[in-house]
């Protein structure tokens, strides 16, 4: 029900903005999953799911940034999208996790990252340095750092798409690893 009511505000949002010929990636239509829920999960499935909860808060508090910042409506209109969007995708792998009786994250950062390909976040430092950027070179500096943010998340997506079991989560990973791709894409557009 949560991500029903979070699509039906990315497209009032998407509406309300209006798209135009700005191009940007279309919302998705039609329902958001089909897929039969069920708990049977392994342990790739809890790490993505923990990787991504944290990955996806930090997104959000990069995003947040270009609200009050001077940068153009499309780039400002994709921030907001992917807000809702990745507040929506977090309370359902929080809930899973919940449902699995799992802990939102494993515990320290070394225990996170360890053989799951590294450290996949973006660090406070670059978010810092981003929030402290001048008006003539943040669009710039928050395009660029989205875009190795949201590149991130493929990979991340990568790792549940190739070992995890669970329907829902791997139904995810793709739907991340599509959107992802699509505005990656999209913010290389804006930066030519």
């Amino acid at each position: 029900m949560r991500v029903a009511a979070a699509v039906t505000a990315l497209l009032f949002l998407l509406v309300a903005c209006g798209t135009g010929d700005s191009g940007l990636v279309p919302a998705p239509t039609g329902p958001v999953s089909t897929v039969a829920e069920t708990t049977e999960h392994n342990p790739i499935d809890v790490m993505f799911l923990q990787m991504a909860v944290a990955h996806h808060k930090t997104g959000i508090e990069i995003v947040r940034l270009a609200k009050d910042k001077s940068v153009r409506t499309d780039v400002k209109t994709l921030a907001s999208a992917i807000e809702v969007t990745q507040l929506s995708e977090v309370d359902s792998m929080l809930q899973w996790l919940h449902d699995w009786n799992q802990p939102e994250s494993p515990g320290t950062e070394a225990q996170l990252h360890a053989n799951h390909g590294g450290d996949h976040s973006t660090s406070p430092e670059a978010i810092a340095t981003l929030a402290a950027t001048g008006p003539g070179e943040f669009e710039r500096a928050f395009l660029n750092l989205l875009i190795a943010h949201q590149h991130n998340a493929v990979e991340i997506a990568k790792f549940e798409r190739e070992g995890g079991v669970n329907p829902q989560s791997k139904a995810l990973a793709e739907r991340i690893f599509q959107s992802r791709t699509g505005q990656i894409s999209q913010m290389l557009g804006y930066l030519d």
